[in-house]
């Protein structure tokens, strides 16, 4: 891991608490409960400051369209994740009527009911939402009073790829602007571990191909985990996951050549019957077998035992019908944080707490804020020399027999079933994990073909710290 200069804030805490800042400080009004944080510099400000610094970088890389959504109104600005399989306003979680009393905090009480919004798609920013390998996202909305939400969101992989906020930015920067595969051999290969060390790029490259080759028969049967840690009042910190609920039919084989097969999957099983997944939660136990900071390592069940706390479920309905789709168009306009809840469940760890900087700044630009025109510069991979010279025809002669000898293996070979430098140096499968992980969209993205920008925008590099 890279050494951020972290210091723990035990004692310092437990007397003081954390003070309030100003508007859109990551830690206003909240307090750090028994030292389970360690901020950078040794302080919530300090830490702040720094991941301002982060965020400013991400978004110089960052790159927003003007367009509208074809009504005339201003298109909102969906970088940080992909298309929707499924956008419903009538689910409900439901709390066990035998929950632990230990878990017994807030909103979660034994038998209580709340209305819930659900949205489940693929981590990727193409369109669609077929059967092929990806990392899927869901995301939850509990309305818990009039003024009370708690947004839960998860992804299919227990883990991140990156185990701080700074080794996700260090990703970010050594992948941007990526267009051949020289220039994707040197990101992940030189630059990427001259910025995190070789182990810890190791490390990345593999959690990165690992969280992304699985095929889903079925969103409803899938496992999803929050990945960083939440408070739970005081019973502390808590990784929750939602697994499918016992019974339901078993996922049948995808279908690999339908592009909306995902979504036409759910709409056959809820038109005969409800979705029910379980939100169960591990409790902290220390900070080597269930760290708060490090997002990377897993909490394993057989150290932190899974306690199953409610039933979210989505009932039987017609998804294809008009009330349905308008439901779902307007799911997509909400903009799910984990940073929508109260205090006592507020987010834990560095990723989360640089996640809250990063959806503040992705807001502000689907406000119409914009850097100033001098941040406003594409980022580049390679210094300007170097990529001069790989623009010559030199870089012709390598780069497309390279690109047409990965075209026939693909043919054979699955990319994510080759050895790891083969498998990450194959521009088409790169350029779709790059899109899952939100790194990179559309055009942008390593394999895909290149196109001259418009004029006014940069490089576009999501968040990476969507969940």
């Amino acid at each position: 891991m890279v050494d951020t200069g972290q210091q723990s804030v035990r004692s310092e805490a437990a007397r003081h608490g954390v003070a309030g800042g100003t508007a859109g400080a990551p830690y206003e009004g909240y307090e750090a409960y028994e030292g389970y944080e360690a901020y950078e510099g040794g302080s919530p400000e300090a830490e702040r400051l720094r991941f301002q610094k982060l965020t400013h970088e991400l978004m110089r890389m960052q790159r927003y369209s003007d367009g509208t959504d074809g009504s005339g109104a201003p298109r909102p600005l969906r970088a940080f994740r992909g298309e929707a399989a499924l956008g419903v306003e009538n689910a409900r979680l439901r709390f066990r009527d035998d929950l632990p009393p230990e878990l017994c905090v807030g909103y979660a009480r034994p038998g209580a009911e709340y209305p819930a919004v659900v949205r489940l798609s693929s981590a990727s920013g193409s369109e669609g939402y077929g059967a092929t390998p990806d990392l899927r996202r869901l995301a939850v909305r509990v309305q818990a009073g009039p003024e009370e939400t708690h947004d839960l969101l998860a992804t299919s992989f227990p883990v991140s790829h990156a185990a701080d906020a700074h080794e996700f930015v260090a990703f970010a920067k050594a992948t941007a602007g990526a267009g051949s595969t020289v220039e994707k051999a040197f990101g992940l290969f030189v630059r990427l571990p001259l910025a995190v060390g070789w182990a810890t790029a190791d490390r990345m490259r593999r959690n990165l191909r690992i969280a992304t080759r699985h095929t889903v028969g079925s969103l409803a049967r899938e496992t999803f985990w929050s990945r960083g840690a939440i408070l739970w009042g005081p019973a502390g910190p808590v990784r929750y996951q939602l697994r499918p609920a016992p019974g339901g039919t078993p996922a049948p084989p995808p279908d690999g050549g339908d592009p909306d097969y995902l979504h036409r999957e759910l709409a056959m099983r809820l038109s005969t019957g409800d979705i029910a997944f379980e939100l169960c939660v591990q409790r902290y136990l220390d900070d080597r077998r269930t760290p708060v900071e490090d997002g990377s390592v897993e909490w394993r069940e057989s150290d932190a035992p899974v306690v199953p706390v409610a039933v979210l479920t989505v009932p039987c309905q017609d998804l294809d019908g008009a009330r349905a789709r308008s439901a779902a168009r307007r799911v997509e306009q909400l903009a799910f944080n984990p940073w929508h809840t109260t205090e006592e469940f507020r987010p834990l760890g560095s990723l989360n707490r640089a996640r809250k900087a990063a959806y503040e700044a992705a807001a502000a630009h689907r406000l119409g804020l914009r850097l100033p025109a001098a941040e406003q510069r594409p980022t580049t991979l390679l210094p300007v020399p170097v990529r001069a010279a790989l623009d010559l025809p030199v870089r012709a002669a390598f780069d497309l027999p390279v690109r047409a000898a990965f075209d026939l293996v693909d043919r054979c070979v699955p990319w994510h079933r080759l050895p790891a430098p083969l498998g990450l140096l194959n521009p088409a499968a790169l350029g779709r994990t790059l899109r899952r992980l939100g790194l990179v969209e559309g055009d942008d993205a390593p394999g895909a073909p290149r196109r001259p920008a418009p004029a006014g925008e940069r490089p576009r590099v999501a968040s990476p710290f969507a969940p």
